[in-house]
């Protein structure tokens, strides 16, 4: 009798962890990035660090939201939460809405292009802000300037809009 109870409770131990394997996930882990290189839309959460040569920036909080071939949309806080910029850059233009000065920034692509030095086009820029597609972490370095930015809360083709306007308030500043 003791003989076909221990039986049984290896049975009954066999089958409870085959039950329990059987519901694992057989999902593959999957970098955050992997989709950067067939994506319609792209939406993350970022961390910046920014270097320039008078200045260093850390830990600034932003939302990075991209269509592409059609649009990049960069919002970032710097004090609590408080949204610091908002940039929107199309194929033919770029606009920079800084709230902390009540200033705003419209050109074509092409003169900031020029002026900044950098041949630089909307797929390129978009290129750039997603790295290798390989990792979270993307770093940048344009001319003196350096920033590294780390995605979280990474979402693909999801489609998303991003308001920029410009109220009465603001001033035009040139490049």
């Amino acid at each position: 009798m003791n003989n076909v109870r221990s039986i049984g409770g290896w049975l009954l131990a066999v089958l409870l962890l085959s039950l329990l394997a059987s519901c694992t996930s057989r999902k593959k882990l999957v970098s955050p990035m992997a989709h950067a290189a067939d994506y319609e839309w792209m939406t993350a959460k970022m961390t910046l660090d920014v270097c320039a040569e008078e200045m260093e920036l850390n830990d600034l909080n932003g939302v990075l939201r991209m269509r592409r071939d059609s649009v990049i949309w960069i919002s970032a806080s710097a004090m609590m939460g408080m949204e610091a910029v908002r940039a929107c850059v199309t194929a033919d233009s770029v606009v920079v809405l800084n709230r902390l000065e009540k200033t705003y920034l419209a050109e074509p692509l092409a003169e900031v292009s020029e002026k900044l030095a950098l041949p630089l086009t909307l797929s390129e820029t978009q290129t750039l802000l997603l790295g290798d597609g390989r990792s979270d972490h993307v770093e940048l370095r344009v001319g003196p300037y350096t920033a590294k930015i780390r995605y979280s809360d990474i979402h693909w083709n999801e489609p998303t809009t991003f308001p920029i306007h410009v109220g009465k308030t603001y001033e035009r500043r040139k490049l």
